[in-house]
């Protein structure tokens, strides 16, 4: 009979936090584009990051017309619903649709596509975060994954094992905007049929052949 493991971890956080990175899309049923709602910059280009909004330490963001707008502790709907009632005043009908565009990873060390990795939504945990950089390579040490975290002037660093069950009960389990995840190598490092040097080894017998002709014909 197949059995199953529940582990109740750290909660998923969907709620508009300070210094969180909010796109924003307004429409209106008029249909007539303004400051508010042309999503084109000049010159025809179009570019969520151009369109997007911080929000500030006291929970606040800033819109064209309705000036500062508090939206920290609400979800997206409740969000879109209050900046369509703060809306409603200057466009007819007005449509907010909104995502998270904050999360920003930069994944090193031994994985198989080292790099920075940028996702639409809120959370992503670290395994996601590993396996947009192509998963741990072959010599990555599983067992020590090096987070490094800053919050505001405070630097942190946490070694993860992504091989216990422990991880889905850990506070690092969900990663953090601006995150770096680097991957240590193994210690001592297998060689294979891929990895044997043998450019390196027919160098040293030649070498040699060289060194023991030259001595016996002396």
């Amino acid at each position: 009979m197949d059995s199953a493991i529940q582990i109740i971890g750290k909660p998923i956080d969907n709620l508009i936090r300070p210094g969180d990175e909010l796109y924003i899309r307004i429409t209106s049923a008029d249909d007539e584009n303004t400051s508010l709602t042309a999503q084109t910059q000049p010159g025809g280009i179009w570019d969520p990051t151009l369109l997007s909004y911080t929000v500030s330490d006291d929970g606040f963001i800033k819109l064209p017309y309705i000036g500062r707008i508090f939206l920290s502790d609400l979800n997206l709907e409740q969000a879109s619903d209050s900046i369509e009632s703060a809306l409603s005043q200057y466009l007819f009908y007005p449509s907010v649709f909104m995502r998270f565009m904050n999360t920003k990873v930069t994944v090193l060390g031994e994985v198989n596509r080292p790099g920075v990795y940028m996702f639409n939504y809120k959370n992503i945990n670290i395994l996601q975060a590993l396996a947009y950089a192509g998963d741990i390579s072959d010599y990555g040490n599983r067992r020590k994954v090096l987070l490094i975290r800053e919050d505001g002037v405070v630097k942190s660093k946490f070694y993860l094992d992504v091989t216990s069950d422990r991880l889905f009960e850990s506070e690092n389990y969900l990663i953090k905007s601006n995150d770096v995840i680097y991957v240590e190598p193994l210690k001592r490092k297998k060689w294979d049929m891929r990895t044997v040097p043998y450019n390196l080894i027919l160098s040293v017998i030649s070498t040699a052949i060289l060194i023991i002709t030259f001595v016996n014909t002396r």
